[in-house]
């Protein structure tokens, strides 16, 4: 089954305003170049190359590294919304052959090859995952059939819309829980909290 794996971003200096707060805005632009590195570095080392990854992003430097690693590039309009995005990017992998998508978030420190290998061994074909973030409420990934009429629903709560959407279409559907990409960084406290993280098992992280 070809799957093609969707990444969608804002771009490397425009997102995470929300850590303006902690960070300048070059420590920004460091932590998204990182975190998007870490979600294009997954999926090749699950996939073995980015030649079936579609990066989504109104971002000219984000586009260019996806470019760079080898991804396709979907340029969207800076006042593109994330689920039309997403749309217009299920449109193109359509377009290529994809039979199955896997969208993954960009910013999930954790994130490696494994962890979404694990989630496709997991899906039989036809049917759909919603992976839970940290609260469980949350959507980090979603992997279902190419031409499910899904409408994307991300943003708070999004993991019962996606789950019961799914279900509704008459899809198997099922919520997955892990680890690896259960954490993303959307807060203050979400950074501090993986800073920490990292800190205690002496790992480093960027910014």
């Amino acid at each position: 089954m070809s799957t093609w794996t969707i990444v969608p971003i804002r771009g490397l200096v425009t997102g995470k305003s929300r850590l303006a707060a902690l960070l300048t805005e070059e420590e920004r632009l460091s932590l998204n170049a990182d975190l998007f590195e870490r979600a294009l570095a997954a999926v090749v080392a699950m996939d073995g190359s980015a030649a079936r990854c579609i990066v989504a992003s109104a971002g000219a430097d984000a586009l260019d590294l996806a470019r760079r690693r080898g991804a396709v590039a979907l340029e969207e309009a800076p006042d593109t919304g994330l689920n039309a995005a997403l749309d217009a990017a299920r449109q193109s992998a359509l377009a290529r052959g994809a039979e199955a998508l896997l969208v993954v978030a960009a910013d999930l420190p954790a994130i490696n090859g494994a962890a979404l290998a694990r989630l496709r061994a997991a899906v039989p074909p036809g049917a759909a995952a919603v992976v839970a973030d940290k609260t469980d409420t949350g959507t980090n990934a979603l992997l279902l059939p190419a031409r499910a009429a899904l409408d994307f629903a991300f943003g708070a709560g999004s993991l019962a819309r996606h789950r019961d959407a799914l279900a509704g279409l008459g899809i198997a559907v099922q919520v997955w829980r892990d680890a690896d990409l259960a954490l993303d960084i959307d807060t203050p406290e979400d950074y501090l909290a993986w800073r920490a993280g990292e800190a205690s098992t002496g790992r480093r992280g960027a910014a």
